[in-house]
């Protein structure tokens, strides 16, 4: 389920590129496709292209930045070979993402001077003559930004925020906060939470808040704590949001995950994904006689067989049809249920060869959905993108409406050492589309 920016093997790629132009292989007139690597330097120039589709031309002259240049000399490293005077050609899209100060931003944050590092778009990298790389950028960081995320040891100190987040009476943290299901239009969320491992260090605690339910009768933390999830609960008052508090959900393996992916209006059903330490996923559902109840043992959901499942949603009068996740070897799939009918793959619309996750149907039986890290919804017969305001594409996952369809209930990303850290957020209708995203903590209906 991820398509996350990665960074190539060598940093020295990128400056060599231009070494190819004396070796008879391409014609110094015109573009030669290049292997794709990322691109290190300093913004010369940043322009519009003119031709109205809102892409921007950014020029970078290429070099080491000279945070990593002081790292390499201080332990020793030998610098990459940089052809001299190699300029760049980066095209910025409305599809490219733009980081700085750990979030998603647009182009207009960047400034000339400024060093950035630049991961292309697969199949985009040229060269023409010696001097000039052209590439369309899959994202756009600024250089501070980007050594937090894959060069944590090269800074003398991590940003604020990355690991002091930890306020277990808060929605969001800096450990993992996933699939937020609103009800009570948007006045009480279910959501996942745990912990993440500590940036470096085996004696530093692990990221995120310490919720209640993440320790056993021991006093140890759970074994699923730290790189799982469990279920939460929490409720918007006159005061805020009230402290999250553990679903408890009888019979869970102690190493098991556990995800609510749909609980009904009244808060007595419920479907639970529940992901093994083995890498099994099989979907159970719950059941009790009221919203102050305790929760029922889970029990096996018909409908989806003997397949790997979960992350399903049921909708329609009574709660009669099934939508879910099936979960192949490198790939998952929606399929849907109808009452009194058997189970069938989504159309070819759909589901594609990627993978497709997070049905959450919507008013009048729209269906917003994952596509690998894109969110989309199908709606009137057409697949689009869900968008939030900005030039440049702001990412959003598990986007689930609330029953009206006036909030988009999502997670949104902070870009923190080794991987992603997902906050959850609300945006408000606006038009056919939304508003900007709001931390939840921070949303009042």
């Amino acid at each position: 389920m991820t398509d996350r920016f990665r960074p190539v093997a060598s940093l020295a790629v990128p400056f060599a590129l231009a070494a190819l132009a004396g070796c008879g292989f391409q014609d110094p007139g015109g573009p030669v496709p290049q292997p794709d690597s990322q691109v290190f330097g300093r913004i010369t120039a940043i322009r519009d292209t003119g031709d109205g589709s809102g892409t921007r031309e950014v020029e970078i002259r290429a070099g080491v930045p000279a945070t990593l240049e002081s790292v390499m000399r201080r332990e020793g490293r030998l610098l990459p070979a940089m052809e001299k005077d190699l300029q760049v050609r980066v095209k910025v899209t409305p599809e490219t993402v733009c980081v700085k100060d750990m979030l998603p931003t647009d182009l207009g944050a960047f400034r000339a001077g400024q060093e950035v590092a630049v991961i292309p778009l697969a199949g985009t990298s040229t060269l023409t003559g010696t001097k000039l790389l052209q590439v369309e950028a899959i994202a756009l960081y600024d250089f501070h930004d980007y050594a937090v995320q894959y060069l944590p040891k090269a800074l003398e100190a991590l940003p604020e925020g990355v690991a002091s987040r930890r306020d277990p009476l808060r929605v969001n943290s800096s450990g993992l906060e996933r699939t937020p299901l609103p009800l009570r239009d948007g006045t009480v969320v279910y959501f996942s939470a745990g912990l993440l491992p500590a940036v470096s260090g085996e004696d530093a605690p692990p990221r995120g808040a310490e919720r209640a339910g993440m320790r056993d009768g021991s006093g140890a933390l759970a074994p699923w704590a730290i790189g799982g999830t469990r279920p939460y609960r929490t409720e918007l008052g006159s005061g805020g949001w009230s402290a999250p508090t553990p679903v408890e959900l009888p019979g869970l393996d102690v190493e098991a995950s556990a995800t609510l992916s749909w609980v009904s209006d009244d808060e007595t059903s419920c479907l639970v994904e529940v992901r093994r330490p083995d890498g099994s996923v099989r979907l159970a559902a719950s059941k009790r006689p009221d919203a102050r109840a305790p929760w029922g043992s889970l029990e096996p959901v018909a409908e989806t067989g003997e397949k790997d499942a979960g992350d399903a949603q049921r909708f329609g009068k009574d709660g009669g049809a099934l939508v879910w996740t099936t979960f192949g070897a490198a790939d998952s799939n929606l399929w849907l249920a109808m009452p009194g009918a058997e189970g069938q793959m989504l159309e070819p619309r759909i589901n594609t060869a990627g993978s497709e996750w997070s049905p959450r149907v919507g008013p009048n039986t729209q269906l917003y959905f994952c596509r690998a890290e894109r969110q989309l919804l199908f709606a009137n017969g057409v697949v689009q993108a869900v968008r939030l305001p900005g030039e440049q594409r702001r990412p959003l996952l598990e986007a689930a409406p609330t029953s009206d369809g006036a909030f988009l209930f999502h997670r949104v990303p902070r870009y923190t050492p080794g991987g992603i850290d997902w906050d959850l957020a609300v945006a408000a209708k606006v038009g056919e589309g939304w508003g900007p995203s709001v931390p939840l903590d921070d949303w009042k209906r």
